[in-house]
């Protein structure tokens, strides 16, 4: 159902207008009805009609100056004016100034109708054209996000895929006036400041820039657009290999592993650890901040605390046995870290496990 507002001086302009689109069976609801410009714009807001039938002169505010204004904010509302033969040129200065149709007074019914289905299907128009616009971009947030996963965790392959995919999607379904090369450009930088967000600090210079040419945007040849697109995929996954430390994600399940080996010694460190790997102190810091999310010593007691509770559960174990057990001599300080890990001391959580094991249906 569309809503139709009627701008008029005229009492039984008004009523005509009313009943025409009453009977035209067009879905059209009559929403509002003003006597000029200044009043019409008053109902605006309250009404926001679809389709305007106005007046050109009439007091106040004439229609040209009504129409001025309703097209500073509603570019897309259908705008019928209705002008006598003496106020022809008015009309046609209207037409300039974005109505989109206009009839002669004394109004012919038959015209009026067929003003009035060509507003529909203009209206209808627009609404499949922004329909298919919002799936389009919906589907393209969702490919996008896809993306810079994909981006993040280095999965090439996946993500030249995708990207072909999505530019494959804007040529059949995009903005009709954005062209392929702006569109591969603004992916690109969306993509980059979306990475920027989790973190990633971006380098200056092309890359950061979106695309390796600073002329894509002029560059009319779709399948080099595509390609250049690719190659900045390709380029940013090896760069963020090299800032994330991917590439030495092995050695850091080898350091994982030998730290569950190890964690009962209680001078285990960060350099017995990268020794072990033939890494520098350094760059095993880094790398294994990147890739746990958690230093080396977090990390560490996270496994001791971790063990301690699985041997107090067993409850073989006194809370002192259990702290030897994972390389703390110190039973205070290992009191204190189970604490404030698992929320309970060694000796609660022990009589809790036991209490557990003793009733079941506690």
């Amino acid at each position: 159902m569309y809503k139709l507002m009627i701008i008029d001086d005229e009492y039984a302009i008004h009523l005509s207008l009313r009943k025409l689109t009453e009977a035209s069976g067009l879905g059209i609801e009559v929403v509002a009805e003003a006597e000029d410009g200044a009043e019409a714009m008053k109902l605006m807001e309250e009404t926001s009609p679809d389709i305007i039938v106005t007046d050109i002169c009439m007091p106040e505010m004439d229609g040209l100056e009504f129409i001025r204004r309703v097209r500073e904010s509603r570019k897309h509302t259908f705008i019928l004016i209705l002008s006598g033969h003496d106020n022809f040129e008015y009309a046609r200065q209207a037409m300039r100034s974005g109505v989109s149709d206009f009839l002669l007074k004394p109004v012919d019914p038959a015209q009026f109708h067929a003003a009035l289905v060509k507003a529909c299907e203009e209206l209808d128009r627009r609404v499949e054209r922004f329909s298919r616009q919002t799936a389009w971009t919906l589907a393209q947030q969702r490919s996008k996000a896809q993306l810079v996963d994909l981006l993040w965790s280095a999965q090439e392959r996946e993500a030249l895929e995708l990207a072909g995919d999505m530019i494959a999607h804007f040529e059949t379904g995009g903005p009709a006036d954005v062209r392929l090369p702006h569109y591969a450009r603004m992916l690109m930088q969306e993509l980059l400041l979306l990475l920027e967000e989790r973190g990633l600090k971006l380098p200056d210079g092309e890359l950061r820039n979106g695309m390796h040419t600073p002329d894509i945007a002029q560059d009319d040849d779709k399948e080099a657009c595509r390609q250049r697109l690719l190659k900045s995929i390709s380029e940013t996954i090896c760069w963020i290999k090299g800032m994330r430390n991917l590439g030495s994600h092995h050695n850091i399940v080898k350091a994982k592993r030998y730290i569950e080996e190890n964690y009962a010694a209680e001078d285990l460190s960060l350099q017995e650890v990268a020794d072990s790997l033939g890494m520098s102190v350094t760059y095993l810091s880094r790398s294994f901040k990147n890739e746990t999310s958690m230093n080396f010593v977090k990390y560490v007691t996270q496994v001791r605390m971790d063990k301690a509770k699985e041997l107090l559960a067993q409850g073989g174990l006194s809370a002192l046995e259990a702290a030897y057990r994972v390389g703390y001599s110190d039973y205070v300080h290992f009191s204190k870290t189970f604490k404030k890990v698992h929320g309970l001391t060694p000796s609660e959580f022990r009589k809790q496990s036991k209490t557990m094991t003793q009733d079941p249906a506690r």
